[in-house]
């Protein structure tokens, strides 16, 4: 990339972040083009750091069966071809070419404690609770004591190595402290926690997003800055700091449950970065209305679950439609061209993201 493609990217960039009238919106449109950006869920096969590769399943993971080296290309976004190579930051449509630490392993809820076990029929590798009670939140190790944080330190210095300044790194996939406390303690006993104990509740939500931060801080620590900036998970370059964080599990709790219970929390993660996006599906966005109350997170996005729930992409409009309003919005997933149209030309175009994952047709 030339300095004044690059310095243009930057400047799209920063105007998607303020929402710049007459800009935008970002787009990712490799999957219109025939390339797929995310592969259909199916078994795995993973090269271990002893040579071997990962044949047995129900076993947990450790840290030192895993050689960053072995898995430092697993994953990619958006998605390039070798003919896109240049000799400064890559580029695919409006992003930038991100890798981070590979993303099935569950780093944070491992660096808690949790056991890692992989799924290799489904592709999946889970953590499993640990936590026997919600009282039990003080025995929690320090993220520093972990040897998982160590390994994906490990991998974040590989990753730079790697690139040479070519992709940027991003973070590693982060849950945020809803989907953590649920990880750590179990989910059926987070839900009875909400009445039973909702004090130590809060307490173990706390724990976790501390651990958050520091995990994210660590890997960010190590990235080298482009710019003065970094770029998150999606592609997006911000002129500072910046995280992603989300909230899966709060589609089983109330929004007056999230709120009290774990939106504090998400906000103090958001409050530690310059900028951050928190990670919604359109099937559950009751709670949408708690993000859009304060300054923090300072963008939404949303990956789209239509086909596996009720809400079209024409229900959703009015819920964007007020998202974009005051925050900058990210849209993911699989649409028809009808669809990618629609989003196109009934939201406002300054602070849009959109990015189908699989173009159908209509």
């Amino acid at each position: 990339m030339t300095d004044t493609g690059l310095s243009d990217t930057l400047k799209k960039h920063k105007a998607f972040w303020d929402r710049e009238p007459g800009t935008g919106p970002l787009l990712n449109m490799a999957s219109v083009e025939g390339r797929s950006l995310y592969a259909p869920l199916q078994g795995v096969s993973i090269p271990l750091a002893d040579g071997t590769i990962l044949s047995t399943q129900g076993d947990p993971l450790t840290p030192d069966m895993i050689d960053p080296t072995l898995i430092l290309n697993a994953e990619e976004f958006p998605a390039r071809e070798d003919s896109h190579k240049t000799d400064g930051p890559l580029t695919v449509d409006d992003l930038f070419v991100t890798r981070a630490p590979f993303g099935k392993i569950p780093w944070v809820e491992a660096i808690l404690g949790c056991p890692v076990v992989p799924r290799l029929d489904t592709g999946s590798i889970y953590s499993a609770p640990f936590l026997g009670a919600v009282e039990l939140y003080d025995t929690i190790q320090s993220p520093e004591q972990s040897p998982w944080l160590d390994l994906l330190k490990a991998y974040t210095g590989a990753l730079v190595e790697d690139s040479g300044g070519s992709y940027q790194i991003a973070q590693c996939l982060q849950r945020g402290p809803t989907d953590l406390t649920s990880a750590v303690l179990g989910h059926t006993r987070m839900c009875l926690a909400l009445y039973d104990n909702p004090n130590e509740l809060k307490a173990l939500a706390e724990k976790c997003t501390e651990t958050f931060i520091a995990v994210a801080k660590a890997q960010q620590s190590q990235v080298p800055a482009l710019e003065g900036g970094f770029s998150n998970p999606f592609g997006v370059w911000s002129p500072g700091s910046v995280v992603r964080t989300q909230c899966d599990v709060a589609s089983s709790i109330s929004s007056d449950q999230y709120e009290e219970f774990f939106f504090p929390y998400d906000t103090e993660i958001c409050k530690n970065f310059d900028y951050s996006v928190v990670h919604l599906h359109s099937g559950y966005l009751h709670h949408m209305d708690v993000f859009l109350k304060e300054r923090y997170p300072t963008a939404v996005q949303v990956s789209l679950d239509t086909g596996s729930t009720p809400y079209t992409v024409s229900d959703l409009i009015p819920v964007f439609s007020r998202v974009l309003e005051s925050k900058p919005l990210f849209v993911q997933g699989d649409m028809t061209r009808e669809e990618l149209d629609e989003l196109l030309g009934a939201l406002p175009s300054r602070g849009l993201y959109v990015s189908p994952r699989r173009i159908f047709d209509d």
